[in-house]
């Protein structure tokens, strides 16, 4: 099972990305609400929580490997309980992602009927069955994304402390994100030590 791809993208469509790993492309799935995201990062070394499925029919055996791709775990995890409700295809959720996940995790545990039917392919009978089946269970993705996307150019130092926190063991679009936090509330941040000690204060206070 592939949980996890870190490379280059080398290219964003209208439903995929293309990551580069070792001379190997591969192509992810993605939600629509990340196209835009993506599109701006398109040369840049980035990483995918990924679901790996099989699309086709078993009977005649003929089954494609396909694999879908998220810029933080939380939105994979909301994505597989997304994927639960019945009549709910990882192609269609992925549509139907076309916006954030915790803006559509607040509309199921609100019952926001009207911001569900304005998503693609969902109507109201589809609606209903989301409420039916999810609210309830979405309060853990409900926080707002508080967070600046990864920083996509980063300085001598932001380096320096990002290649530190890799070294602790901690995931590099962690890290990232947590520095783009750590040096926009500071932006007089210049010393590796002291964007490292922001960036873990700004990962306690996520």
């Amino acid at each position: 099972m592939i949980c996890r791809l870190t490379g280059r993208l080398v290219s964003v469509s209208e439903e995929t990305a293309v990551i580069d790993l070792g001379g190997v492309g591969y192509e992810v799935m993605v939600p629509a609400a990340t196209i835009g995201e993506l599109h701006a990062r398109v040369g840049q070394d980035i990483t995918l929580f990924t679901v790996q499925y099989f699309e086709g029919n078993p009977a005649a055996a003929h089954l494609i490997p396909r694999l879908v791709g998220f810029v933080t775990e939380a939105d994979r995890d909301f994505f597989r309980l997304f994927t639960k409700v019945k009549g709910i295809s990882s192609r269609r959720a992925l549509r139907a992602m076309s916006v954030p996940a915790h803006q559509l995790a607040a509309a199921i545990e609100h019952g926001d009927t009207r911001l569900l039917t304005t998503l693609p392919e969902i109507g109201k009978k589809m609606a209903s069955q989301i409420l039916a089946e999810l609210q309830g269970h979405c309060q853990a993705f409900m926080i707002a994304s508080a967070v600046p996307p990864p920083i996509a150019e980063l300085t001598d130092a932001q380096r320096i402390a990002l290649d530190i926190l890799v070294q602790w063991g901690d995931r590099r679009a962690d890290a990232q994100r947590w520095i783009a936090v750590a040096v926009e509330a500071d932006p007089s941040l210049k010393v590796p030590e002291d964007i490292v000690r922001a960036a873990y204060r700004a990962k306690q206070a996520l």
